[in-house]
Formats: C-alpha cells, structure tokens, sequence
C-alpha cells in the first residue's frame, strides 16, 4: 500500500514556466467576476451596525430545551422482594387482639 508516483517531470522540477502558469487562466476569469462584486460593495454607501438598545438591568437566560432523563441502566440493580406474603402473616399476625 504505497503512495502513488508523482510524475518524473513533476518529480525533478523540469516543468517549463509556461506549463506551470496553465491553470491560472480559469481562476483570473473567476478572479475578475469576484473583482466585479467587491467594486459593487465599495461603490455602495457605508453601512454601520446598530447596537441593541437593552431596556433592562437584568439578565434573563434564555430558555432552552429541557429532555426527559433517559437513564442507561436502573438506579438499583436488583428489585426490592415483598416481605409480607402469606407465611409471613402467620408468623407475625398483625390484626389480632395479640398484637
């Protein structure tokens, strides 16, 4: 997986100057079309930003969007087991006149 060879004439720097400036001749017609809206710009009158007159002292944060948790795993790992089952009311019964 080597890199691709540059091309010999390109490789010793043996391009003449001509061969060289070649590209340029597109880019100067972009160049004089992006000239040409610039001189516009400059032509026009000044503009100044206006700042935003703040009528209050206070800061008010924005109000954003606010999510509803979505946790990854559950804040216990293992459920909690019911003590109270029928056994159990027996053993300890707690509506009686004992209790």
């Amino acid at each position: 997986s080597r890199a691709p060879k540059a091309p010999s004439n390109f490789a010793l720097g043996t391009r003449s100057p001509s061969e060289a400036m070649a590209p340029k001749k597109a880019a100067a017609a972009g160049g004089e079309a992006k000239a040409g809206k610039i001189a516009k710009a400059v032509k026009g009158a000044v503009s100044r930003k206006v700042k935003k007159v703040r009528n209050n002292v206070h800061f008010f944060k924005p109000k954003t969007l606010i999510q509803k948790r979505e946790p990854k795993s559950p804040r216990r790992s293992v459920e909690s087991r019911q003590r109270m089952d029928k056994y159990r009311i027996i053993q300890c019964p707690v509506t009686t006149e004992s209790a």
